[in-house]
């Protein structure tokens, strides 16, 4: 059975993987699309590694912004949670190529900042929090209330496949 902490460091290694393969895609390869998912997959894994250290539910796509908001309101960082609605774009410019190499490279840069954060927090203990709006209530229930069939509860980390940082057996990003 996998540990919270085992849990979160293996998103959080996927996360730099994803990072590293960015910068490949975009400077190397110059493949504009494959370097935007790749900085989505980076992003939403640096959040899953929270959120799993937490035992939060993360396994949606729009849990994944009830997070970032839920950590922008614990830290008071609106830099966090704008760093997030604009990576979260990129996933976006997969599907629609509408973006340059000076714009995937601009948040390229953004979610390097980003997964450091995330790190950062990841060391510190929970802030307190109350909710102080129904909204609030809400998105707290639906990060911490329980999901059985979204258990990670069950998981077995040495039967997954390595994380091997230099393997090129994990695939594309997705969310």
């Amino acid at each position: 059975m996998a540990t919270k902490e085992e849990l979160s460091e293996r998103y959080l290694s996927i996360s730099r993987r994803y990072l590293r393969q960015a910068e490949e895609e975009l400077h190397q390869k110059g493949d504009t699309l494959q370097a935007s998912e790749k900085i989505w997959g980076a992003a939403a894994l640096a959040l899953k590694s929270v959120a799993a250290l937490r035992g939060w539910n993360h396994k949606s796509h729009p849990l994944l912004g009830d997070i970032a908001m839920q950590l922008r309101l614990e830290f008071g960082s609106i830099r966090l949670y704008h760093l997030f609605s604009s990576l979260e774009s990129t996933h976006n410019n997969f599907y629609e190529h509408r973006w340059g190499e000076d714009q995937v490279e601009e948040h390229l840069n953004w979610v390097g900042e980003f997964v450091q954060q995330l790190d950062e927090i990841r060391q510190l203990p929970p802030q307190r929090f109350t909710p102080a709006t129904r909204t609030q209530e809400r998105r707290l229930f639906n990060l911490t209330r329980s999901r059985p069939h979204e258990s990670d509860d069950d998981l077995n980390i040495a039967t997954l496949p390595s994380v091997d940082l230099e393997s090129p057996e994990l695939g594309a990003a997705g969310g």
